[in-house]
């Protein structure tokens, strides 16, 4: 016996989105559409210490949902530990993550095939922010840490606890 059917599947479409990484990058969390996944990766490792957070930021409705991750090693196949994910308003103004994108275009190389200090992915676009010296990537590292403690006040790895905002010591 054969059964024929009239019915067909639509497939839901996704609308296209105009989110271009190399130009909309300072304003990641206010132009992300439910159709972007942006993945970060920094490379905190300084001196001695090596640690790795990525982040994956997804638009869910009036949201922006982060699911941070982090390993502390370099090596390749390093299995990260995934933290709990943060939902955040898109109109947050705690998160200035767009305004340290912002501060840190000077940075910017989107064509380099090395990674910088920090690499934002969208698809097959990059971008990759270079930090040059040891003092110039404590620096950087202290504001990404200082930004991301706003986000993530206590977090499971302590690599934001207490960074820079400590009050300066009066010795007079």
């Amino acid at each position: 016996m054969t059964f024929a059917s009239c019915k067909t599947e639509r497939k839901t479409k996704l609308p296209r989105s105009k989110f271009s990484l190399k130009t909309d990058y300072v304003e990641l969390t206010n132009k992300l559409t439910k159709s972007d996944t942006i993945k970060i990766w920094l490379n905190l490792s300084q001196c001695t210490y090596q640690g790795i957070e990525r982040l994956t930021i997804t638009r869910k409705k009036d949201s922006l949902k982060i699911q941070p991750e982090f390993a502390n090693s370099m090596i390749a196949r390093t299995v990260y530990k995934k933290g709990k994910p943060i939902f955040i308003s898109v109109n947050n103004t705690n998160w200035k993550f767009n305004e340290f994108l912002k501060r840190n275009s000077n940075r910017l190389q989107s064509d380099s095939l090395k990674y910088g200090r920090l690499q934002i992915t969208l698809k097959l676009e990059k971008l990759n922010f270079f930090t040059y010296g040891l003092g110039d990537s404590n620096k950087f590292l202290i504001v990404y840490c200082n930004t991301m403690k706003n986000l993530i006040p206590e977090s499971d790895n302590y690599i934001y606890a207490g960074i820079g905002n400590e009050r300066p010591i009066n010795i007079h």
